[in-house]
């Protein structure tokens, strides 16, 4: 198991380094005089709660994170444009305790094979969220339509409440998806949805985190169930820490008890090279125990490079791996390809990728595999 597991990440090491060698000879010849700042972190961001009331990050922006959604992220945009609402309900007719918000994304798809030719378009978020803030304590409460059945009906996927019991520690109980790695928004990738974190997977949660200009440290207890009715008793941790102003490593720990009974141990890093060029990666190694498998082991990696060549307009790299099973070759499926994110305007966010995907269950292979997505936040 030891030579299957270094054998593994040598490939993926060896393949990580090539693409960013490429990218970085692209990068050479097309860098440009311009002011950039591809993602928050590059900026000196490194906590998610400068611009969300989530300490995770993702749902209700706070004011100080509209207003950067405005001057550090978007092409274009007008006086206001970034409030609720396009700025038609001017800021000082709304209570500055209540703080409104939403996501709306959906993606059409488009994959190709030895085997099959399919496109399809999918609607994959429809929510809004309110949250009331008095001095250091939120209250949120998320609804959402279903995506996954026909008729769509509308429920509460999720609710919080938090607050600093000090200005270093942090408390937040409700039904959310735990800390564990980087939160990002597309669930295809390994290290998301193939691991239980992608729509549909908030808890019952009691997390309690640590914040300092370097360290952002959280453990939580789960219970209860999951949307499909699975039973998710577990236990969280996640450790950050930032070398400097535009960089943040860290590690994560999961341990599920219940039906779906899991241990994972992840580490991942935001880089910030330049004030253009960004990686994200994630890895997560995971036991998994069933009653049709005692404790069969995967891996899944995913990457992102990044580099901003004007103003909300991102060139991005994609690196995407997973090995459901170390012992069966046949279980491994991979992903690489190139794209661009484009946020227009505060509002606005498309994303455009082409990959060539393998998955060895079905072919040796490859396909092709891309999507266009398409998303709009109040």
């Amino acid at each position: 198991m030891k030579v299957i597991i270094g054998e593994n990440f040598k490939n993926y090491f060896s393949l990580s380094l090539k693409v960013i060698i490429a990218f970085w000879s692209i990068s050479f010849f097309t860098i440009k005089a311009s002011i950039a700042f591809p993602q928050m972190i590059r900026h000196g961001y490194t906590s998610c709660n400068t611009c969300h009331a989530a300490p995770r990050g993702g749902g209700i922006l706070t004011d100080y994170g509209r207003a950067l959604s405005k001057e550090l992220l978007s092409t274009w945009s007008y006086e206001g444009e970034e409030n609720w609402h396009h700025g038609l309900i001017k800021p000082d007719k709304v209570p500055t305790w209540l703080k409104l918000g939403g996501d709306f994304r959906s993606v059409q798809v488009h994959s190709k094979d030895q085997m099959a030719t399919i496109g399809r378009y999918i609607e994959m978020q429809e929510q809004v969220e309110v949250a009331v803030q008095h001095k250091n304590t939120w209250m949120s409460v998320t609804a959402a339509s279903d995506t996954l059945l026909e008729s769509k009906p509308w429920y509460i996927p999720g609710f919080f409440i938090s607050t600093h019991l000090t200005p270093e520690l942090h408390v937040r109980v409700g039904k959310f998806v735990p800390r564990f790695g980087i939160n990002a928004p597309e669930h295809i990738y390994a290290t998301r949805g193939p691991i239980g974190f992608g729509y549909q997977t908030e808890r019952e949660t009691l997390e309690l985190t640590y914040l300092t200009q370097k360290w952002d440290v959280s453990m939580a207890a789960v219970r209860g169930q999951l949307k499909n009715v699975k039973a998710a008793d577990g236990v969280f941790a996640q450790i950050n820490y930032s070398f400097g102003t535009k960089d943040r490593v860290g590690i994560s720990f999961a341990n599920n008890f219940k039906e779906d009974q899991a241990l994972a141990i992840g580490a991942h890093a935001l880089i910030g090279f330049t004030e253009s060029l960004y990686l994200i990666t994630d890895t997560v190694w995971r036991t998994t125990k069933s009653t049709i498998a005692s404790y069969p082991q995967g891996l899944f990696h995913f990457a992102k490079l990044g580099y901003e060549i004007e103003k909300g307009l991102h060139i991005i790299l994609i690196e995407d791996i997973r090995k459901n099973d170390l012992a069966a070759d046949n279980s491994t499926q991979s992903m690489y390809g190139i794209g661009f994110t484009f946020f227009p305007r505060p509002h606005w966010e498309f994303q455009g990728v082409w990959t060539r995907r393998t998955n060895l269950a079905r072919s040796q292979e490859p396909g092709d595999y891309a999507w266009f997505l398409m998303h709009y936040y109040l």
